[in-house]
């Protein structure tokens, strides 16, 4: 057991912390991050807000993304600014103690008075209805100590780079004559784009403000602390400069100094133990950076650096040994005397702070050219004819870049997934690339008009073009711009010129999108019909015979007609031997082959994929999606984890393991994979939604029904309505379960969309509405059984409409019939009770509904209004309760 405010090991949980005085208890909490009180007491003080509440006439509340002893942070939009601000809203019983708003009013008061880009803006003070809040500026990212949890430690240029910045920043803060005194990982923010912010002034002390602390009182987070702050004895810059030494300590070796794994921090250790240099965990910090950290963490301040623009120099120093002697990157400065303890410090000057918040620092000589770089989707205006032209065109361009010897070009399966007009520099960051191909096409009677735009990673234009003419010839348009970008890149080699016809790139990408879903619900079988038709057209095309391997080889999956695994198989055999050099020919052999049983020749052909393509992870998500088909779930898993260490900013990354997670029943493994794909794009309604399904599997519908709602906001979908339609029916709320429903059928019709509409409309008494969802619902379900007879699902799932249209007695077949053939599947038998139910069986609705819980089916058993009669039969709710 740990201790949750310092950190130290405790005992047991019942034991106070030796470090953590009751006395202190008040002065050592103030940052949002640190827990205090008791949970109880948190629990009971706790203001909560729903996404889309309105929080006063300024504020509407977005989601929450932190809590902690303080009270709770949330995304909210500010109606004033026309922007989105983070809400500090600090607990009722914290705000009521003796001083805090005043601490609040100064910690605004502070703040205002520093802009830096480093430094993390405050807008506003308040209080609304009895709560109180502050308001600053929101930033996408995470803390520095979620970056290092998560990453293990950093590399020595990466902790330079961020040290650089964040001593940028707090020179900015001491040129007020501020002195932080609470400086930790969980107070510096990084944004998206790996810019470091310094954040809560909560501690913070101003020579000549009034003193709203006794003397001797300890003040910040314990871990934390100089010397002289465990004292109780006056501070000075010298005391952040201490923090930023334990911050840069951590950052380098994953741990606190001195590196024991004892709780007790390093300011609380006997006078005279020393603190090994950082290089004693990780062997690769050069001595100047060790020399760095260790000046800033001794124990007396004077012998410590005077300033952090003096911490900030002697990085750059240390940086140069990581660059072959080339010199730092200056900053231009101003000097200004620290009035409080006449300690001569300076802060950075105008133009360093737009240096500092336009560019990343660098040792050594710029780069020749990005060696890496993503071609992302067009916007678009024109017919819609001519849609498909938008992916054409970067496809023909990234196809061309990936000819020549110097650049690696992201896969489009990637790339596709980010807009034209996202932030150049989070797309680099999340697709591991040094440069970003951006643009919008029209096509106007008869005639297109193409501008690009390539933008590095730090955003810096490389290099823009517009072009124009006929339709008939804008592939080799794309030809030209494509060489012409290559040259401005560096790229060595003339890129490969596009010989397909505009027809068969057409076909292709429409399969793809069928495929894969990109923009359309998956469907192999016009999938397959598509890369046909693009063969047809060139018969050279591997690329679309890879893909016609996979479209065959699910429809077999689906079907088990075993024509289709043959003709997979030599699809992909026909890949391999026109270009034996493409990835996705290899790995579309590797599917067929270990679904064949073949695991050796699955694996060379995997192999081969992975080392024409090595850090390309969709290539890895692929192979795990296969070893998942087939049951091979560690296989599967190990190679999700490839995916996601090869391109670990990348969302889909996640999205895709989430989703394994939660099929295999891994509730917990599925909320955290969903969980980062909401960090890493929130303006994504992929991670809401999916994290919302999760919840429903795992019966917690609050929690699941704001995570809709902000999906549906964000980006209305057939999918999302359904499900929401699903909680406000298993809460009872038909109408407003009808209403979901009903969107979710006029976007995309399913069966088992229409057939939840039907179950709103019967449990509203509505007959004539829910005869003819049922209907449609029946006619669907029917269709697809013709595909696939023996899909036990799909029959079951038929059954229940049949029973919520009074046609019972064809509901007992199918059930019968259904359970035959998905006998082990829970969802089954899940399905067969409620049609047995409404029909009146109740013993065959009790003995299905066993089956379900038995196969961990139990939410929904619980939750269906159709089940409410079976619930009290002894065996179910023994079961239920087990």
């Amino acid at each position: 057991m740990n201790c949750a405010r310092c950190g130290a090991l405790l005992p047991s949980a019942d034991v106070p912390c030796p470090f953590c005085p009751d006395s202190l208890a008040s002065a050592t909490q103030n940052s949002l991050d640190e827990p205090t009180g008791s949970t109880r007491e948190r629990a009971n003080s706790r203001v909560s807000f729903a996404p889309g509440q309105a929080f006063g006439d300024r504020y509407t509340i977005v989601e929450e993304i932190g809590a902690g002893g303080m009270g709770q942070v949330y995304k909210a939009l500010d109606r004033k600014l026309g922007k989105p601000v983070a809400l500090k809203l600090i607990r009722p019983h914290v705000a009521a103690r003796a001083g805090a708003p005043a601490r609040f009013r100064r910690e605004l008061a502070l703040a205002r008075e520093v802009t830096h880009p480093n430094v993390c803006r405050v807008h506003d003070l308040g209080d609304i209805n009895g709560v109180l809040y502050i308001s600053m500026e929101y930033v996408e990212g995470q803390t520095l100590d979620r970056l290092v949890h998560s990453v293990g430690h950093l590399s020595p240029r990466q902790a330079i780079t961020l040290g650089r910045q964040i001593c940028a920043g707090l020179e900015a803060v001491h040129e007020r004559s501020i002195v932080h005194r609470d400086l930790k990982p969980g107070n510096i923010m990084i944004g998206r784009n790996g810019q470091p912010l310094v954040m809560d002034f909560g501690m913070a002390y101003q020579h000549g403000d009034q003193r709203l602390t006794d003397a001797g009182v300890v003040l910040g987070t314990m871990a934390y602390l100089s010397p002289e702050q465990a004292r109780g004895q006056a501070t000075d810059p010298r005391s952040d400069v201490y923090a930023v030494g334990l911050m840069l300590y951590e950052m380098l070796t994953g741990r606190r100094p001195p590196g024991d794994g004892i709780a007790l921090p390093l300011a609380l250790r006997e006078s005279g133990e020393r603190c090994p240099p950082p290089s004693r965990f990780a062997p690769e910090i050069p001595a100047a950076l060790d020399a760095v950290v260790m000046r800033c963490l001794e124990r007396e301040p004077v012998r410590r650096y005077a300033s952090a623009r003096d911490v900030e120099q002697a990085l750059g120093q240390a940086g140069t040994a990581l660059s072959s002697g080339s010199a730092p990157l200056p900053l231009a400065r101003r000097s200004r005397s620290w009035t409080a303890v006449g300690a001569a410090v300076v802060a950075a000057a105008a133009v360093a702070a737009v240096l500092l918040a336009q560019r990343r620092w660098t040792d050594g000589p710029a780069p020749a050219g990005p060696r890496s770089v993503a071609v992302l989707p067009l916007a678009y205006e024109g017919p819609k004819e001519k849609a498909y032209l938008k992916d054409v065109l970067p496809l023909v361009m990234a196809e061309g870049l990936r000819g020549t010897k110097r650049l690696q070009v992201a896969p489009f399966a990637s790339s596709r997934t980010f807009a034209a007009d996202d932030d150049a520099r989070l797309v680099a960051r999340q697709l591991g690339v040094q440069a970003v191909v951006q643009g919008k096409l029209g096509v106007r009677g008869g005639r297109f008009d193409v501008t690009l735009r390539t933008t590095a990673d730090d955003g810096r234009v490389l290099w823009t073009r517009s072009a124009d003419g006929d339709i008939g010839g804008v592939l080799p348009r794309a030809d030209q711009l494509s060489a012409e970008m290559a040259g401005i890149l560096g790229a060595e080699g003339t890129p490969s010129r596009a010989t397909r016809p505009t027809q068969a790139l057409e076909d292709y990408l429409a399969g793809r999108a069928l495929l894969e879903g990109w923009d359309v619900d998956r469907n192999y079988a016009r999938a397959e019909e598509a890369f046909r038709k693009a063969i047809a057209a060139d018969q050279s095309f591997a690329e679309a015979h890879a893909m016609l391997a996979m479209a065959l080889w699910k429809h077999y999956r689906e079907t088990g007609e075993a024509e289709r695994a043959r003709e997979a198989l030599e699809s992909a055999q026909r890949a391999v031997s026109l270009a034996p050099a493409l990835p996705e020919a290899h790995l579309a052999l590797g599917i067929v082959e270990l679904g064949r049983g073949r695991s050796a020749e699955a694996a060379a052909a995997f192999q081969k994929a992975q080392d024409m393509a090595p850090a390309d992870d969709a290539v890895c998500r692929r192979i795990a999606d296969a070893y998942a088909a087939l049951g091979r779930d560690a296989e599967a898993e190990a190679m999700y984890r490839r995916a996601t260490d090869l391109r670990p900013a990348y969302w889909e990354n996640y999205n895709s393991h989430g989703t394994f997670s939660l099929a295999r029943g891994k509730l917990d493994a599925a909320k955290s994979a969903f969980q980062r794909v909401i960090e890493l794009r929130p303006d994504s309604d992929i991670g809401y939604a999916n994290l919302a399904g999760t919840h429903i599997l795992g019966g917690q519908l609050n929690e699941a029904e704001p995570l809709l709602v902000a999906a549906l906001r964000i980006k209305p979908g057939a999918a999302v309505h359904n499900n929401l339609g699903f909680v406000y029916y298993s809460t009872g709320r038909f109408d407003e379960a009808a209403r979901e429903f009903r969107a979710a059928v006029e976007d995309v019709e399913s069966s088992n969309r229409w057939g939840n509409l039907g179950d709103a409309y019967r449990q509203l008494r509505r007959p004539e509405e829910a005869r003819q969802a049922y209907a449609r619902a029946i006619e669907l379900g029917s269709a697809q059984l013709q595909v696939n007879p023996r899909d036990g699902q799909e029959r079951a799932a038929l059954a229940m409409w049949l029973a919520g249209a009074g046609r019972c007695g064809e509901s007992r077949k199918e059930t019968d019939l259904a359970t035959l053939d998905g006998a082990a599947n829970p969802t089954v038998h899940y399905y067969a009770a409620v049609a047995s139910s409404v029909c009146g069986d109740r013993a065959g609705a009790v003995r299905h509904a066993l089956r379900a819980v038995e196969g961990g089916v139990e939410a929904d058993v619980r939750t269906n209004p159709d089940l409410k009669p079976v619930l009290g039969d002894p065996a179910l709710r023994k079961a239920l309760r087990s």
